[in-house]
């Protein structure tokens, strides 16, 4: 993965950001970046009849199989392992815009999945499945899902592409996703303002969480300027009321 390593998904395709990506500060620092994204995704219809009927268990074997016995009984298993292992959580969103409901399986309970005014962040997303009109299909075009385990998720809608950004923390390294300079400065922010509510609430596990998710932006500048990142920190530890020095010198 690269260190600028992103997922846009309005053509679901996986695209892999080559470098880092050179931030630029708004004329105008009014809390609002030049930006598509927004935390408010919208509305779709759950497919629940294609979801109950989705095998992914027949994607490991040649369809001519399907119904033979010893097979039926492999693909059976392999299902009933799938949703007790993998899909203890689903996340219904709209990833590429067609206005149905897409799932995101993660293997556990996902505390920020649907919080209201917040980004749904994910922390043990594992695969990403679309709904069509032949049911449902892994996402990226093979026989499975891509695994995102040792991945963090941030799911926005994309205003402009009209599907879904889902900003990706590789947890090895510490790498996180650039989508480009307003994109990053809004992810930033939202993030933060996240954390400092927390801070306000007295949530010290949330306040780590929502803060740990865009950590290399305080401390490098591969992402965005230094003199953004501390802007943001500053304007947003204003807005929650919080008194929170920005903790790294330059």
């Amino acid at each position: 993965m690269t260190q600028a390593g992103w997922i846009a998904i309005a053509t679901t395709l996986l695209i892999v950001a080559s470098g880092p990506v050179q931030g630029q500060e708004p004329s105008n620092p009014s809390n609002t970046e030049a930006t598509g994204l927004t935390i408010d995704l919208p509305a779709c219809r759950r497919d629940m009849k294609a979801w109950k009927l989705f095998s992914p268990g027949k994607l490991d074997f040649d369809p001519r199989l399907w119904n033979d016995p010893y097979f039926k009984k492999r693909i059976k298993e392999s299902d009933a392992r799938w949703r007790k292992e993998d899909v203890i959580d689903v996340t219904w969103v709209d990833v590429d815009g067609d206005g149905w409901c897409d799932a995101i399986v993660s293997s556990e309970k996902e505390p920020y999945g649907n919080v209201k005014g917040k980004p749904i962040l994910l922390f043990q997303p594992r695969e990403i499945h679309l709904r069509t009109a032949r049911g449902f299909k892994p996402f990226g075009g093979g026989k499975r899902s891509i695994d995102y385990e040792g991945s963090s998720f941030t799911v926005y809608w994309d205003t402009e592409s009209h599907s879904a950004a889902i900003y990706s923390r590789i947890w090895q390294g510490n790498l996180i996703a650039g989508l480009g300079p307003g994109d990053d400065a809004f992810h930033f922010r939202q993030m933060m303002r996240a954390s400092f509510a927390a801070h306000k609430a007295g949530n010290v596990d949330e306040e780590s969480q929502y803060a740990t998710e865009v950590e290399p932006f305080l401390y490098t500048s591969r992402y965005l300027p230094r003199a953004v990142v501390k802007r943001i920190w500053a304007e947003e530890a204003q807005r929650a009321g919080v008194d929170l020095a920005f903790p790294y010198a330059d």
